[in-house]
């Protein structure tokens, strides 16, 4: 058997005999006008141009005609699904056109995912039988095979045509919650018969993880807009050295959030490389199946704070807004919008949100002399220090500040040890740690992030 073949083999396995009966074109196009909870999805560029192919090839009035039309149509599919495919860095299930298609299914926000997602809440008996149906008009449309589109499309256009069945996609990762959750998913519809009877699951994987972009990303950054982040930093709470009671409080209060309470705003303050954002950033890995997920929210952005809350209020998910390296340069004055963030508005901070920040500067803003003298108001009224109070005032909103110190050198010596063990790496204990001590003088200072760049380029060396 050929590499290509057992490709196809592989991914073919997990569809069911059932799944692989082709329907007729009029069944396909009946199956495309049955749409309720999931006509989303037809809004997607692709699914819609394979909907309007199936027209074309029924002839359809007004959908366009001919063997131009057709065959134009589904190159342009062939290569979207081919591409999609190729470039993806999670494992195909079926071919090029059943995996894109049970990808978008579980993407797509609908008001079935939303209500499933709150779980206790329960569905009505008008949303199970009309999802039941639905389910079974999907599945048709997921049982036409690459082999059936290649035929369709060259008795349309008497010309060959290429066929989407085997795609090899560019890597085979499942690093995230997400992505082995949403794998799971899709080989259960792909060996399932019946797909009316694969609701119940359905629901339960929208209960965990949520929906929508929420179901397949742990981690989001804001610009102007949530955009999820693919390959979000793998690092992990175990993988971290020292610094336990900092990090025990951190968790804490994050366990807390989780819980159902209003939780603490967090500020982590102290020196550079002491892991105050890793330490933020490995908490969707510990907490990400619990509903843990991380907004990134850069400084110029922290005036659209209550956008990003109002947007994440109704979600049944935990949401940490993180605000990393913060700080302010005499002269600005966006703190004020933080500060207003943090005090609380008209529009009170939901349960479900809490803002984490690192920072290297205690109060958050350059502090100059000016700012600590007196001035007078435009009615004569001496102010004392207003400018002063005012910012320092700011990292005082925070409810819990944890502060992170650089180690002295036998704290930073243990963690070298440490992080040496867990990268298998085996030599003498004094020649270990002469080597670390020179390597701080000769680089960053003594700090973890620096006792991790020492056993870096160490484990490179003995390769």
């Amino acid at each position: 058997m050929s590499m290509e073949q057992q490709v196809t083999t592989e991914q073919q396995a997990y569809i069911s005999p059932k799944a692989l009966m082709t329907p007729s074109l009029q069944e396909a196009l009946l199956a495309w006008e049955a749409f309720g909870f999931f006509r989303p999805m037809l809004e997607d560029e692709t699914i819609g141009l394979a909907r309007r192919l199936c027209q074309v090839l029924y002839g359809i009035p007004g959908c366009g005609a001919g063997e131009a039309s057709a065959q134009s149509l589904y190159w342009n599919l062939f290569e979207r699904l081919v591409g999609y495919g190729e470039l993806s860095r999670s494992p195909v299930i079926g071919d090029a056109w059943q995996n894109y298609f049970l990808d978008h299914m579980l993407l797509v926000e609908t008001s079935f995912s939303k209500k499933a997602q709150y779980g206790d809440a329960g569905l009505g008996a008008a949303m199970r039988e009309g999802l039941a149906l639905e389910l079974a008009n999907l599945q048709t449309l997921f049982r036409l095979s690459a082999d059936w589109w290649q035929a369709q499309a060259q008795a349309a256009s008497g010309r060959p045509a290429p066929v989407w069945k085997e795609v090899r996609p560019l890597a085979e990762e499942m690093d995230s919650l997400p992505q082995k959750a949403r794998w799971e998913m899709k080989k259960a519809f792909a060996c399932c018969p019946d797909w009316r009877e694969a609701a119940p699951a359905l629901a339960r994987y929208h209960r965990q993880f949520g929906s929508g972009r929420f179901a397949h990303f742990l981690a989001f950054r804001w610009e102007g807009q949530l955009t999820g982040v693919t390959r979000p930093d793998p690092i992990r709470l175990e993988e971290l050295v020292g610094y336990g009671r900092q990090r025990a409080e951190v968790i804490e209060n994050t366990e807390r959030l989780l819980a159902g309470y209003r939780a603490n705003n967090v500020l982590l303050y102290g020196d550079r490389g002491t892991g105050k954002s890793s330490t933020v950033k490995a908490l969707i890995h510990r907490f990400g199946d619990q509903g843990l997920r991380l907004v990134e929210v850069p400084k110029s952005r922290l005036a659209d704070f209550p956008l990003i809350v109002d947007m994440l209020k109704e979600r049944p998910q935990k949401f940490i807004l993180f605000i990393d390296d913060l700080s302010f340069e005499e002269g600005e004055d966006s703190y004020k919008e933080l500060k207003a963030v943090l005090e609380g508005g008209i529009a009170v901070r939901p349960d479900n949100v809490a803002i984490y920040a690192t920072s290297n500067r205690r109060h958050l803003i350059r502090e100059v002399v000016t700012d600590r003298q007196p001035h007078f108001t435009d009615d004569g009224e001496l102010r004392p220090g207003d400018t002063y109070q005012e910012k320092m005032s700011l990292a005082d909103r925070f409810g819990i500040t944890v502060t992170f110190l650089a180690p002295g050198q036998e704290a930073y010596l243990e963690i070298v040890e440490t992080l040496a063990r867990q990268q298998g790496i085996e030599m003498d204990s004094e020649e270990l740690r002469r080597l670390a001590l020179r390597w701080e003088m000769r680089h960053n200072g003594r700090s973890g992030r620096t006792a991790r760049q020492f056993i870096d380029s160490l484990a490179q060396e003995k390769k």
